[in-house]
């Protein structure tokens, strides 16, 4: 699909469809983060999944079964999809139909029911399976009800990166960049700070998708993602 931006840690390919490029680049994330595996082989998986193209595809037989959550999963923070209406305006015009979720060639878009979490309406919690920010726009494209507005994908504002400096593993000696080979935006969303070796946030970049937060290796996350509707904040260089 033709990209009028393609900035240099994105996760597309120009060739999707071979396997040994997937490969290629799925070893040179891995090698990559070898001095840290023992603290981050559990959160890198859906990452490198990502880059290998491992997820489910989406068919037919298969567009009507959205993934059950975990018995014993109750998140207390959560995103709206990509191009999500703000606030009573989403909620007013989302339906609830589920085809956003259906479309997410990942599926992390939710919809819980029970009406327990998020309202019953759809939402994403990266640190269960961050959004990709597909090259598809898939979620916004499917949306019957304009709940959800196809925007770029580097407009798209589901939240904002918020960092704890002070349980970094940058912080510690460590030279862990796994946030930054996360992102599918790159550059333009997060660096290392050439001044302080910090991990910088670009409040003008971030599209919090989640990425971010899904492959920080700490407990809790050293990076997490703030819904849109919460107040942005700035990060000090």
């Amino acid at each position: 699909m033709e990209q009028n931006f393609d900035p240099p840690n994105s996760l597309s390919s120009d060739t999707p469809e071979d396997p040994g490029r997937r490969d290629f680049f799925a070893k040179a994330f891995r090698d990559a983060i070898s001095p840290l595996a023992h603290l981050v082989e559990r959160r890198v998986e859906p990452v490198t999944s990502a880059l290998q193209g491992k997820f489910p595809a989406i068919t037919p037989d298969e567009s009507d079964e959205i993934p059950p959550l975990p018995d014993t999963f109750e998140p207390t923070v959560f995103l709206r999809p990509p191009g999500a209406k703000q606030g009573e305006e989403f909620e007013t015009l989302c339906s609830r139909c589920g085809e956003c979720a259906k479309a997410c060639p990942v599926k992390c878009i939710q919809i819980d029911n029970t009406a327990q979490i998020g309202g019953g309406y759809p939402y994403i919690v990266p640190t269960l399976a961050p959004c990709v920010v597909c090259d598809e726009l898939a979620c916004m494209k499917a949306c019957p009800s304009g709940a959800l507005t196809l925007v770029d994908k580097f407009q798209i504002k589901m939240g904002l990166a918020k960092v704890n400096h002070d349980s970094c593993l940058r912080n510690h000696g460590e030279d862990c960049r796994l946030c930054l080979e996360a992102c599918p935006i790159g550059e333009h969303a997060i660096v290392v700070s050439e001044n302080t070796g910090r991990v910088l946030v670009k409040p003008g970049g971030c599209v919090g998708c989640g990425m971010c937060e899904q492959a920080c290796p700490t407990q809790p996350t050293s990076i997490d993602i703030q819904p849109a509707k919460e107040e942005p904040h700035v990060f000090d260089d």
